[in-house]
């Protein structure tokens, strides 16, 4: 499986989870917390696109290493070649399933992710425009 990815910020290593709890840590209410939060997503986004990326390549290697196994147990079968061979691949299968999972999975955290930070950019410029606003009704 993948192992936990850090990245570093401010001199400090986070995991996954620390970025997370750091970013609910955000406030919504002012424009330079919400630009913080949209940092710590960013980098987030870039770790989970890390781990898909591994994840995609631990799936392909799998698969390979099926589709070898395969093929050997086929050319050594003397008879029923194809359900012999099928047999030898089968906890390969399961590996390979698991894998497309988690490779799955990654992906879709990648555009989740990357859907909640167009939805805080957009609400960052909101915000911004009524502090704008705000600061021009006060003179």
């Amino acid at each position: 499986m993948i192992s936990e990815v850090t990245v570093l910020t401010l001199q400090k290593q986070y995991t996954l989870g620390e970025l997370y709890s750091l970013a609910d840590q955000c406030s919504h209410d002012y424009p330079a917390t919400l630009a913080r939060k949209i940092e710590l997503l960013t980098e987030v986004q870039v770790i989970l696109g890390r781990k898909a990326a591994e994840a995609v390549r631990e799936y392909k290697r799998i698969y390979a290493e099926r589709k070898r196994v395969y093929a050997e147990a086929y050319i050594a079968a003397e008879n029923l070649r194809e359900q012999r061979a099928e047999l030898a691949v089968i906890k390969l299968r399961n590996q390979e399933a698991d894998a497309e999972a988690d490779k799955v999975r990654w992906s879709n955290a990648v555009a989740s992710n990357d859907q909640v930070i167009n939805s805080l950019k957009y609400s960052l410029k909101v915000l911004l425009a009524e502090f704008g606003n705000n600061a021009s009704a006060n003179r």
